[in-house]
């Protein structure tokens, strides 16, 4: 338990992505719809860019692997991961989302202050209200991966995510906030935009890696190797530990 007591997980599904991740020593902001459910059933939507994680304890990873030999609720958001120290977390300005019942009053001024917002009236980028809404999450829902239903009565709360939502200047001035319909409609180039935007970690910031299975182990410390290396001399990897999912699913 301790690993996940001062480090917060981003998950992702290839190996690919998390090499690139050690590769480039940062991750990639992206934009991503969300929808918040309010009351009335009424709802607002927008792409919001940012770099998500999630603080939960080892033993409840494996409902997030995609291992063929998990059933049930097993399989939301991949076998890889890469885990980083809260320090560096709350250093670079990471936060909690903020958790709202659909059926709350608190939900409803959210949508009202999105609403103003997207009709140019409102707030600007950085005052309270805009923050708010940019890291709001339905308590529970339906929950979609890749455009599949994975789950109806998900409860995104027992996630504990962590989130960061860059101001235009760390997205080399692109826009933080799109309307859901324009994104929709050009979603690969908004992508594209963003892309190169990077939210950095050194070595030292690293907790552990989560890999599918042990044949991934040693590519994962060469490329630590590789990519953190600054001179003739070897790195210290004695502090990272490389999990897999396997392990994790058996173990915990």
């Amino acid at each position: 338990m301790a690993l996940s007591a001062n480090s917060i997980i981003h998950y992702t599904s290839e190996l690919e992505f998390l090499i690139n991740i050690i590769r480039s020593n940062g991750l990639r902001f992206s934009y991503c719809l969300e929808t918040v459910k309010t009351r009335g059933s009424q709802s607002f939507s927008s792409a919001i860019a940012m770099v998500s994680f999630c603080d939960i304890p080892l033993a409840d990873y494996k409902k997030h692997f995609y291992n063929k030999k998990n059933t049930g609720d097993l399989g939301y958001y991949g076998d890889y991961g890469i885990g980083l120290s809260k320090t560096w977390a709350r250093n670079n300005g990471l936060n909690p989302v903020l958790y709202v019942d659909s059926r709350s009053h608190v939900s409803t001024s959210l949508r009202k202050d999105f609403e103003r917002f997207m009709r140019n009236q409102g707030p600007t980028e950085t005052s309270t209200p805009h923050q708010m809404f940019l890291y709001a999450k339905n308590y529970d829902g339906e929950l979609y991966r890749k455009g599949v239903l994975k789950k109806k009565d998900y409860r995104y709360y027992d996630e504990r995510e962590w989130r960061i939502v860059p101001d235009s200047k760390q997205l080399g001035d692109h826009p933080v906030v799109l309307d859901a319909d324009l994104y929709n409609e050009g979603r690969t180039a908004f992508q594209q935009n963003i892309e190169a935007n990077l939210l950095k970690f050194d070595l030292k910031d690293i907790s552990y890696i989560i890999v599918k299975n042990d044949d991934e182990k040693s590519l994962i410390y060469k490329q630590l190797r590789d990519s953190f290396r600054r001179d003739s001399d070897p790195i210290d990897l004695t502090s990272i530990t490389v999990l897999t999912s396997e392990q994790i699913i058996g173990d915990f």
